[in-house]
């Protein structure tokens, strides 16, 4: 008799543990469940707000009309060139590249602050303008150089495959020496009106045409926030050619 009260107390026990186990899992299911819910709920209501960040950010619209040309000087004038050939050797100067803004075929070749001043008025928020550069080329190892140019540090990375020097031949002080824009004077005002391009000693490897590019611009909206890189229409491009 012992024996069975034993035996069925050990069943009832098991049948209570069975019973616990399976009450057990049963609410940790529906708990995973709930949370999994409420993963995919926040991670939906994540989604949705970039989404609609991204739709209430608005696309950049250049609206600047200003038309940029590159010349260089010939017979006493500026000319509007769309390539320039020249010699590629170390310390020869390959071209001296002045930013107007028109694209007139030929300009008076005299002063540069008058000559910006009568063009630039021409449009409104004269002011505002600045003027930007862009150099890309083909190494010989296949590598592609594509620089924006905005200051003399911007410039400084193009050395030594080409020296390149900016000039401001806007807010010239009389009287002083015409020098290339160093970091210490370049200035909120400044504008960089002209690229002087020179030979270095890794000229040589360029094995490609030099495309130089000027542009106008007048906040950093006008630059694609990712790659840094000049978005607006007010910009013009010249092929430079090794003679």
């Amino acid at each position: 008799m012992k024996k069975i009260i034993i035996l069925i107390i050990s069943i009832i026990l098991i049948l209570l543990f069975l019973i616990f186990g399976y009450f057990y899992l049963h609410k940790k299911n529906n708990e995973d469940i709930i949370s999994n819910e409420s993963s995919n709920e926040q991670e939906n209501l994540e989604l949705n707000i970039e989404e609609d960040e991204k739709e209430t950010l608005p696309s950049y619209v250049d609206e600047n009309p200003v038309k940029i040309g590159i010349y260089i000087e010939k017979e006493n004038k500026k000319v509007l060139i769309t390539e320039h050939t020249c010699t590629w050797s170390p310390e020869i100067v390959m071209g001296l590249f002045y930013a107007v803004p028109t694209q007139e075929k030929e300009i008076p070749n005299y002063n540069f602050d008058s000559l910006w001043k009568e063009y630039i008025s021409n449009y409104p928020n004269s002011d505002k303008y600045r003027i930007g550069y862009n150099i890309k080329f083909t190494l010989n190892t296949g590598e592609v150089v594509d620089r924006t140019i905005l200051n003399p540090d911007d410039a400084y990375y193009m050395f030594p495959k080409v020296m390149c020097f900016l000039y401001d031949d806007v807010n010239l002080v009389p009287g002083k020496r015409y020098y290339h824009i160093t970091s210490d004077v370049m200035y909120d005002y400044t504008i960089c009106s002209s690229v002087k391009l020179v030979g270095d000693v890794e000229t040589k490897n360029i094995s490609s045409d030099i495309e130089l590019t000027a542009f106008c611009f007048d906040s950093e909206d006008d630059f694609d926030p990712e790659t840094n890189k000049y978005r607006g229409n007010s910009y013009y491009t010249i092929t430079i050619k090794k003679k």
